[in-house]
């Protein structure tokens, strides 16, 4: 009785590509999306855990891919999810630390235009930087009139020198020596930027510098299409939420 040999079975041409195909792994398709979504945070850096999970599912996608013996594909798509994910990440924190030094910068220089005109005995200007550009009043006899004629205007003037600093710094004129420290704080809120300052002066001639904080609001103006800078406010206390 003689041996049968049987022949390996060759696959019809349409079959072939039904054994060559390999399912993409679930979680590279994932970091995709989740790099692409990153690119939200260019809007604000609250939404930086998208490229973090971007990162995390890409690297978990190549190791089951790479586990899976080959079985699984979507190593590219992992990567682009993972180059995505790192390109906004980067983007968007440099953007924001941009943003920051300049919204410092020009609330530093604001606090000490509006600490100058308080040194030289201007308080009816400085009160004016606590109101919007659209509203303040620039020319010097225009403001002496504004506030002997309005009676409103010149409570809120006597107000604002009667407070402890204000009152300090004007008596104490060039010898106050205003000096900016630090940025306490920065939030953003829809359009409006508030910047907290740490500054310190000299209010008594014993010569102890106190720290202050001065409050400098910064608002988009959709008239003018314009960012609006006024002052909020000054302490000789530390904000809520904040120690010296």
């Amino acid at each position: 009785m003689s041996a049968t040999t049987t022949k390996p079975e060759v696959l019809r041409s349409a079959d072939q590509p039904l054994a060559q195909y390999r399912s993409i792994a679930p979680l590279a398709v994932v970091s995709v999306i989740l790099g692409i979504l990153s690119a939200l945070i260019l809007t604000t850096p609250l939404l930086a855990p998208l490229p973090v999970a971007a990162l995390v599912t890409g690297i978990a996608a190549l190791r089951s891919i790479r586990q899976s013996g080959e079985q699984l594909a979507g190593r590219s798509v992992a990567m682009a999810g993972l180059c995505l994910a790192t390109f906004f990440l980067g983007l968007g924190f440099a953007r924001h630390l941009a943003r920051q030094s300049s919204l410092e910068e020009r609330g530093h220089e604001m606090a000490d235009v509006f600490f100058r005109l308080l040194e030289e005995n201007r308080p009816q200007q400085a009160h004016q930087f606590r109101v919007t550009p659209a509203l303040r009043i620039t020319a010097p006899g225009a403001i002496s009139e504004h506030y002997e004629k309005n009676a409103e205007a010149a409570k809120e003037l006597q107000g604002f020198i009667s407070s402890t600093v204000i009152k300090d710094v004007i008596a104490r004129g060039k010898e106050a020596d205003p000096r900016f420290e630090s940025l306490s704080s920065a939030t953003h809120d829809g359009q409006t930027d508030t910047l907290v300052l740490k500054y310190s002066y000299v209010p008594k001639a014993d010569g102890q510098r106190q720290p202050i904080w001065v409050h400098i609001n910064r608002r988009y103006d959709e008239t003018t299409k314009r960012n609006q800078w006024e002052v909020g406010g000054v302490q000789n206390t530390p904000p809520v939420g904040m120690t010296e």
